[in-house]
């Protein structure tokens, strides 16, 4: 039988904790939460918080796992249709469905733009990755034409979603109605 070390297995515990207590957090409308609010959410001291994570920035870091998490199950699905529009009109539901799950740490993540180049390099490559996916079902004479499929690529990006939800305060379903209209006015 192998003994399990109760110290282990609470420091596990207590980084979990940390890592949800930071997503909580900002879900909550905190973009940018201190080090002291996550600890006292997670109900640990101070100096466990960074006994786990060395600074904010490595903390931050570690809530990019959960953001994989949420992107694995839809980006392992195809997109379905048969004609092009119907493969977007698609896409856009599954962007929709995780742009809203991911909006709030999207946007703690931009507050932290400036100051992370760990951000800033997933930043890109969460934009290389949404391109490639557009790419993956688009004809090829749609991905060809450069100004076409830059005008796709914005109009179905998280940052449209944002500004959709947030600054314009739309609903979900009158967002996806304004990112349909929009794709469907492009292909005309």
């Amino acid at each position: 039988m192998v003994k399990v070390d109760g110290r282990t297995t609470r420091g596990q515990e207590n980084k979990k904790q940390i890592v949800q207590a930071l997503i909580e957090l900002i879900r909550e409308g905190q973009p940018a939460p201190t080090a002291e609010m996550v600890s006292a959410r997670a109900g640990v001291g101070l100096r466990t918080v960074f006994r786990h994570f060395k600074d904010m920035e490595t903390l931050y870091r570690e809530m990019t796992c959960a953001v994989e998490a949420i992107l694995a199950p839809v980006l392992a699905t195809p997109v379905q249709g048969e004609t092009t529009s119907e493969k977007l009109m698609h896409a856009i539901d599954r962007r929709a469905d995780m742009f809203e799950k991911l909006a709030p740490l999207q946007a703690a993540s931009l507050v932290h733009l400036h100051e992370s180049p760990y951000l800033r390099k997933r930043q890109a490559d969460n934009v290389e990755l949404q391109r490639f996916l557009l790419k993956a079902f688009l004809p090829a004479d749609l991905v060809k034409d450069k100004i076409l499929f830059e005008a796709i690529d914005l109009t179905l990006s998280i940052e449209t979603w944002l500004r959709l939800r947030r600054d314009q305060q739309l609903s979900v379903n009158q967002a996806k109605k304004v990112l349909r209209r929009s794709v469907e006015q492009l292909l005309k």
